[in-house]
């Protein structure tokens, strides 16, 4: 047979799993109202193990174990994710239980004006009643609880493209405060100016850093235009438009634009359609719902050889997936590291207990910082 006569099998093999797969979650649903008219919980880490158990058993090759392991985990993982969101259809899947707030009452602080990508995320996670608070850095940010000025913080904790927000996982750290939702937004830049303002005659522009070296290629391609570092990119947006200059322009989200009333002049200027956000919802208290699938951890670890192999070992042997790995210095100890672990496991999981009671026998100082559910990444 040729390499194209191949291709055809294995293309009425995909669409035959695709059938299966889907026939599989139909199922799923069924089993799904079946336990919520029961009163039972979605979450069954027994039952799962037991799945793909058998599967590892009943596998024949040329796929190894590991494999069978990987993808019987992630359907398992769609599996419950549509389970929630049949039960829940008019609540996002990734969205926090917040108890004690009525709607329309919840306040959330984000760092940047009004109109910042964090604003958005905020929204997105949490719905247009929420009551949003602007905070001018990250340290104000994390620091507006204890202000009362807001009952919960949205941070930056990743992006796709310029990595780890460092400053916010050192504040993380250095606050009582614990991980209760995340959700992650796509990063569209665009360019924005005043009334009146056009492409042509801008020369100067206004972004945060990160931004600006987002959009290299529309900046390299208008070598007229000189940069300029802000503290935000809505920011930028509302001095641009308040001086009402139309050589001058902004960098920002669509959302900015909106706010202060700017002109749109130039659409998606980010180098990279791959760009998105992470952001961490945090609160004072430590509650770890039963549907939390995601648990993020820090460890501390003595300076000396295989620390950072003994303590993933318990993990890797119970077969709990980690999903990142961040090392930062210890404050006070220098060439000392902690790593912020994310780990696939539900907080209630026996396995993850197992794990990490583990790691305190072997004297790794270990912190949950929090267990919620996992955001998908959206649409570009």
């Amino acid at each position: 047979m040729s390499v194209e006569d191949w291709r055809l099998r294995i293309d009425a093999l995909d669409k035959e799993l695709l059938r299966l797969l889907n026939e599989r979650a139909r199922i799923a649903l069924k089993v799904g109202e079946s336990k919520k008219e029961a009163g039972a919980s979605l979450c069954d880490h027994a039952r799962e193990r037991e799945v793909v158990e058998r599967m590892c058993a009943a596998n024949e090759g040329p796929l190894d174990d590991r494999a069978i392991v990987e993808l019987y985990r992630a359907i398992i993982h769609e599996s419950r994710r549509i389970q929630n969101l049949a039960i829940q259809p008019t609540h996002d899947a990734t969205a926090p239980h917040l108890p004690g707030h009525e709607k329309g009452s919840l306040r959330v602080a984000f760092q940047g004006a009004r109109g910042a990508f964090s604003e958005e995320a905020a929204v997105k996670l949490l719905g247009d009643d929420v009551i949003l608070v602007p905070r001018a850095n990250f340290e104000s940010l994390f620091s507006a609880i204890d202000d009362r000025a807001a009952d919960y913080i949205l941070a930056p904790i990743e992006n796709s493209l310029a990595g780890f927000v460092h400053a916010c996982y050192d504040l993380l750290l250095d606050s009582k405060l614990y991980i209760s939702g995340e959700v992650i937004i796509p990063i569209n830049h665009y360019l924005i100016g005043c009334a009146g303002a056009s492409l042509a005659g801008i020369t100067t522009v206004e972004s945060h850093p990160v931004a600006l070296e987002q959009c290299r290629r529309f900046l390299a391609a208008n070598p007229r235009i000189q940069r300029i570092a802000a503290e935000d990119t809505a920011g930028s947006v509302a001095r641009v438009v308040a001086q009402g200059h139309p050589n001058r322009a902004a960098i920002a989200g669509k959302r900015a634009a909106e706010q202060y009333g700017g002109v749109i002049l130039r659409e998606h200027l980010e180098d990279s359609s791959e760009n998105y956000t992470r952001f961490l919802l945090l609160t004072p208290s430590a509650e770890f719902p039963e549907a939390a699938d995601k648990v993020s951890l820090v460890i501390e670890l003595p300076h000396q050889p295989g620390a950072l192999h003994n303590a993933l070992d318990p993990f890797a042997r119970r077969g709990i997936d980690l999903l990142k790995i961040e090392g930062r210095p210890v404050k006070g100890r220098p060439w000392e590291y902690c790593f912020y672990l994310d780990l696939r496991s539900s907080p209630h999981d026996v396995e993850l207990t197992s794990a990490l009671n583990e790691l305190r026998e072997r004297r790794v100082e270990t912190r949950i910082l929090g267990a919620y559910r996992s955001a998908a990444v959206p649409p570009g």
